[in-house]
């Protein structure tokens, strides 16, 4: 037998070897396709982990019947660029915007309700000029405080002038919710001042839960600590990525992680709040638990709709032209037949 014909039987012999071999171990079917292997990792098959992927609908309602009342959300938009961002965008009402927020559940449930929503974005211009040494004229943030009833705050790096307005602003009755984020810490040297004067405290890193989660277990689950207008209606709320937020001056835990939860930075259990109020001021430690398809997820729905009724049910009274003192009394308008809250004639 000549070397090629040697060669040649050899192929066949091992073909049919390695053909009789994947048939008798289930690795080849009528067209060709291995079959794919059951599952034996009985960590995929935990019941507790497979999400429910059926988001339902989101209903997000108000029962306060304020009058009408001016929101302003600042959603961390950097002062930077020959303009200022497209505020549109920012609500989740236009494409390619300059910041990466989309409210509107919360700002549809204000608007649907007869508030006003307005944005704030500074100019870097307008910035320079109000910081000029000798100006005693308000920043750009201040002259939007004090036309607005309540503010929604991502956590801008406000300057030292504009925290003193944010604490004028809670001082005179205005609501304030701020959402953070786990990397807020890091990336924003200057929100321990913030921390400061809203009287909350943020910790670093993130609360996850490998046992039972939403999606993933970066999404934790959060319960009520007890009976509040903030969790009326809320079973659960879920945190897409939460870092603990707490209120240690006076303030109520409104918000816990479920048990099974830990902390990133020391992997041990956690019972720190994700959402906390001090009097006027609300602080979340997440930011996208807003946005609309998180909105549709446990009860976030009915937490926005209460954080809605929460911004617009306060007493702010605005400071009035210098000399005055401002005014005496709410700036909601008084019900038909009464006087003004002030005491005199309108």
């Amino acid at each position: 037998m000549t070397r090629v014909a040697t060669l040649a039987v050899a192929f066949v012999v091992t073909l049919a070897a390695v053909i009789g071999g994947a048939a008798a171990v289930g690795f080849v079917t009528a067209d060709g396709a291995a079959p794919a292997p059951a599952i034996q990792n009985d960590h995929y098959q935990n019941p507790d982990l497979i999400a429910n992927d059926t988001p339902g609908q989101a209903t997000v309602e108000m029962d306060a019947s304020a009058a009408s009342q001016t929101v302003l959300v600042d959603p961390g938009v950097e002062a930077t660029g020959p303009g200022p961002a497209i505020p549109i965008s920012i609500l989740g009402l236009g494409g390619g915007g300059a910041a990466d927020r989309d409210i509107r559940p919360l700002a549809n449930a204000l608007i649907e309700n007869g508030h006003d929503v307005g944005v704030y974005v500074p100019d870097p211009d307008q910035q320079r000029r109000s910081a000029r040494p000798g100006t005693d004229r308000p920043t750009q943030l201040g002259e939007r405080l004090a036309e607005a009833d309540a503010f929604v705050t991502f956590r801008t790096d406000y300057d030292e002038r504009e925290l003193d307005e944010i604490e004028s602003f809670v001082e005179s009755g205005g609501h304030v919710v701020l959402a953070t984020e786990p990397d807020e810490a890091y990336s924003q040297p200057g929100a321990a001042g913030l921390d400061a004067t809203l009287d909350i405290t943020t910790e670093p890193g993130y609360v996850y839960n490998m046992a039972e989660n939403d999606l993933n277990y970066q999404r934790v689950y959060a319960e009520a600590t007890g009976e509040a207008p903030l969790t009326e209606g809320v079973e659960r709320a879920v945190f897409p990525s939460a870092t603990p937020v707490g209120a240690p001056v006076g303030g109520t835990d409104v918000l816990r992680p479920i048990e099974g939860s830990e902390l990133s930075t020391t992997r041990a259990p956690t019972e720190a709040p994700l959402l906390v109020r001090n009097d006027g001021v609300v602080a979340v430690g997440d930011a996208d638990f807003l946005s609309p398809e998180n909105a549709r997820r446990a009860d976030n729905d009915a937490l926005i709709g209460n954080l809605a009724d929460f911004l617009v049910t306060n007493d702010r009274t605005p400071p009035g032209p210098p000399g005055e003192g401002g005014s005496q009394g709410p700036t909601r308008p008084p019900e038909p037949g009464q006087p003004p809250a002030n005491g005199t004639a309108g």
